[in-house]
């Protein structure tokens, strides 16, 4: 087994995933942010961060998700962070599959991360005008649909409240939690 990982960050738009993941990327993860695979078709709309994405665009979104994927399966040396916005549908629960398998055809270490955070807090980083420029959503209505985050079964899960931590702090956490986990791998 290759001794890199595949590390999922999963949380609610507005949670900090990217930020989170661009700290971690300093210590050698290569980032596939979910935007660099929605941006390419997401760049070529009228997007205000507020509308609803058309269904041919997700369409699209889709077959740049399995090219990335096939080749990011391709190398077993790197260590990944992947970033997503996961709810309890059919659909994202095809995405985290092909996540998982990509992470599995690498063999790597597969760890998903689900990041929380209070109401007012998300309120505060969902509205933030940076998110518009990289056609992130800023519609503060979404925090009161009812959605649930993807319930993910994995050993290696972690979960973590990220309200009262900077990035660099959430990822000083997920970098020692590998580290753990790794050192469990390794007795």
């Amino acid at each position: 087994m290759s001794s890199s990982i595949t590390l999922y960050l999963i949380g609610f738009a507005g949670t900090g995933k990217y930020t989170i993941a661009q700290e971690i990327a300093r210590y050698g993860y290569k980032v596939v942010d979910n935007h660099l695979i929605n941006n390419p078709i997401f760049s070529l709309l009228d997007l205000d961060g507020m509308t609803q994405i058309p269904e041919n665009a997700w369409a699209c979104v889709r077959k740049i998700r399995h090219i990335i994927l096939d080749f990011v399966a391709q190398d077993s040396k790197s260590n990944f962070v992947f970033t997503n916005e996961l709810l309890e549908h059919e659909n994202d629960w095809k995405v985290y599959g092909l996540v998982k398998e990509t992470a599995e055809k690498r063999g790597s270490l597969f760890i998903p991360l689900k990041l929380t955070l209070s109401l007012d807090e998300h309120k505060k980083r969902i509205t933030n005008s940076d998110r518009k420029a990289r056609f992130k959503t800023t519609n503060p209505a979404e925090l009161y649909e009812k959605k649930k985050l993807i319930e993910i079964d994995h050993s290696h899960l972690l979960e973590m409240d990220v309200t009262d931590l900077n990035p660099m702090q959430a990822a000083s956490k997920i970098l020692d939690f590998i580290e753990s986990l790794k050192n469990v791998r390794t007795k």
